[in-house]
């Protein structure tokens, strides 16, 4: 994976130097074919364009069709949890199955995903549904968890995330980290719903910055 993040580095040149300039520097050095979005909904100027290219070419995710990714789409639990299993390049779990979930079964592509992020601590509720949307709240908590828990800074910004909330030094540390930042100078809106394009920036920023 790391000439691809390498590549989507490149790529991100695009935002200041040109994105053909960028891409061709890109293709040069790795030998690779870089063409620009294949998706009609995601344009140059988009926050979330680099982000989207880099998990399209890393295999984290791909689009909803051959020309669209949809990333005004909500994110469900299953899709961030596959995203960071593959972000993780696909590690191999051999835990029976947790979940309560009936929709938790073998033949889901989110299987593996969740039964990863159960061994790994990541997650913790048996009852996790698969379908239900994913918040900002939980995405930074899933990406502090899968760095280790590290300490966070002790000084808490936002007005809306209690000291005592379970996410809290996660988006202590996703802030210090540079991962994401509030909705506000005060507020971090811990429980807005993501969307695709959200959490891949979230992603990209976290495994590639």
């Amino acid at each position: 994976m790391k000439r691809y993040r390498a590549l989507s580095l490149l790529l991100a040149l695009g935002l200041t130097l040109g994105v053909s300039a960028a891409q061709g520097t890109a293709a040069q050095a790795y030998g690779l074919e870089v063409v620009e979005s294949p998706f009609t909904d995601v344009q140059t100027g988009d926050y979330f364009y680099t982000p989207i290219l880099w998990a399209v070419s890393d295999e984290v995710t791909n689009g909803t069709t051959l020309t669209t990714f949809s990333p005004a789409s909500v994110c469900t639990q299953g899709q961030i949890l596959t995203f960071l299993w593959r972000a993780a390049d696909y590690p191999e779990t051999t835990i029976a199955n947790p979940f309560t979930h009936a929709g938790i079964t073998e033949d889901q592509y989110y299987y593996t995903a969740l039964l990863w992020a159960y061994e790994k601590d990541i997650v913790t509720d048996r009852t996790l549904d698969p379908g239900a949307p994913c918040s900002r709240s939980d995405v930074v908590l899933y990406l502090w968890r899968l760095a280790g828990s590290p300490a966070a800074p002790a000084t808490q910004q936002f007005t809306d995330v209690p000291a005592t909330a379970p996410y809290a030094q996660a988006v202590a540390w996703a802030v210090a980290e540079g991962v994401t930042n509030g909705t506000s100078p005060t507020t971090f809106s811990p429980t807005s719903i993501c969307t695709r394009g959200q959490i891949v920036t979230f992603l990209y920023r976290h495994f590639v910055w």
